[in-house]
């Protein structure tokens, strides 16, 4: 009977633990990487509405930023292709943080080679946004500024 309890017990310890871990990532603010990764798919998808949420433009509001990334997007770069690799993470403290990324530009060119390029990270109102007007001017045609 002890050997039945015990293993009542596990099993119940193990379903805690199951849930526990589930709820931090499900409840979780994200990290910088996450929140690079869904930048850059947006990026790469044209997707304005949600490169708007994912940028930190000091001073500018979410309808000046929509409006220069609809510009960026549509105008300078629409058919700017590119791959990247994400390569690490530096949190400097709680609130900014830097991603590392190898990145292709212009990757159906004949000749595409790999730079790297880091996304400047800021934490404002515990969500990772990706500081646009620090990424370096070489990684995508027309940044907004």
């Amino acid at each position: 009977m002890k050997r039945n309890g015990r293993a009542n017990l596990l099993l119940i310890l193990a379903a805690v633990g199951i849930v526990a871990i589930l709820g931090l990532l499900l409840f979780s603010k994200g990290t910088p990487s996450q929140a690079a990764s869904e930048f850059l798919v947006a990026l790469a998808k044209g997707d304005v509405k949600k490169l708007t949420d994912l940028s930190f433009m000091d001073g500018d509001t979410p309808e000046e930023i929509e409006k220069k990334w609809t510009y960026t997007t549509q105008v300078v770069g629409p058919h700017y292709r590119f791959v990247w690799k994400m390569v690490g993470e530096s949190v400097v403290d709680p609130q900014t943080a830097s991603v590392r990324l190898q990145f292709v530009r212009n990757a159906l060119s004949p000749s595409p080679y790999e730079e790297n390029f880091a996304l400047p990270m800021v934490n404002k109102d515990g969500k990772w946004k990706v500081d646009v007007r620090a990424i370096s001017r070489e990684m995508y045609p027309g940044l907004p500024r």
